[in-house]
């Protein structure tokens, strides 16, 4: 579990970040999320699927980096693998959350139980409890981020509206290991979107989501690398 806490200049005046190039934190995530700015460059390298949380009902789009909780075939000791790396893992530990839903200003949080997150080694935050340069250039990628999370929600309440999101089940029969099902996961549904109405049709090109359901379409080729990975591990899961 995460502690995400503000960052304050007076409390948090002689921490640090670390860096982690290798982004070893992400060795156990299965799903990790993505945001539709991203979708065409993560869709050459991982599959682009939704993830239903279980408590609040609400999807996030996510690229699959392993077929079973606890499980990422793209990461491992020697660090990250696939050609395109997620910007939540790029910005983390920092995020980025509206400080009111009626405004435009932002809060910059961290992961208080990262390691990253020292007072040790790294770069400094805050210099006479001012932000640092490197804080600020921080920070204003997780703005970004947190921008594009909203974006991404929008998208992803249009294909709600139109129906075009449905639960995936993908069974696996890995080598020298027994058959088991990979739910949990969302796709879209290609056949109820080859039956949308003109009208339908019309309302995703005014939101300019034509090509980012095709980038997540096409990102579906991407699952057999997935597969050939688990291979290569010798079906271990």
């Amino acid at each position: 579990m995460t502690t995400i806490i503000a960052l304050d200049s007076v409390q948090h005046q002689q921490f640090k970040l670390d860096e982690d190039d290798k982004f070893l934190h992400a060795q156990n995530l299965h799903v990790i999320p993505v945001e539709i700015n991203e979708f065409a460059a993560a869709a050459v390298s991982l599959p682009i699927v939704f993830v239903k949380d279980s408590g609040t009902g609400q999807f996030r789009a996510c690229v699959l980096t392993g077929l079973k909780p606890g499980q990422n075939l793209v990461c491992n000791d020697k660090g990250w693998q696939a050609n395109y790396i997620p910007q939540a893992l790029r910005n983390y530990p920092l995020t980025a959350v509206r400080s009111r839903a009626e405004n435009d200003d932002f809060i910059v949080a961290v992961d208080s139980a990262s390691h990253l997150f020292n007072e040790h080694s790294g770069q400094a935050l805050f210099s006479a409890n001012t932000a640092t340069d490197y804080l600020q250039q921080r920070a204003q990628a997780a703005i970004r981020l947190a921008n594009s999370v909203e974006l991404t929600q929008r998208f992803i309440a249009s294909l709600i509206k139109l129906e075009l999101i449905v639960a995936k089940t993908l069974s696996l029969t890995p080598e020298d290991a027994d058959p088991y099902e990979l739910t949990g996961f969302y796709v879209i549904d290609e056949r109820r979107l080859a039956q949308l109405s003109d009208k339908q049709w019309l309302s995703l090109r005014n939101g300019n989501y034509l090509l980012v359901v095709s980038a997540v379409l096409m990102s579906m080729h991407q699952m057999p690398l997935l597969l050939a990975r688990l291979q290569q591990k010798g079906g271990a899961c």
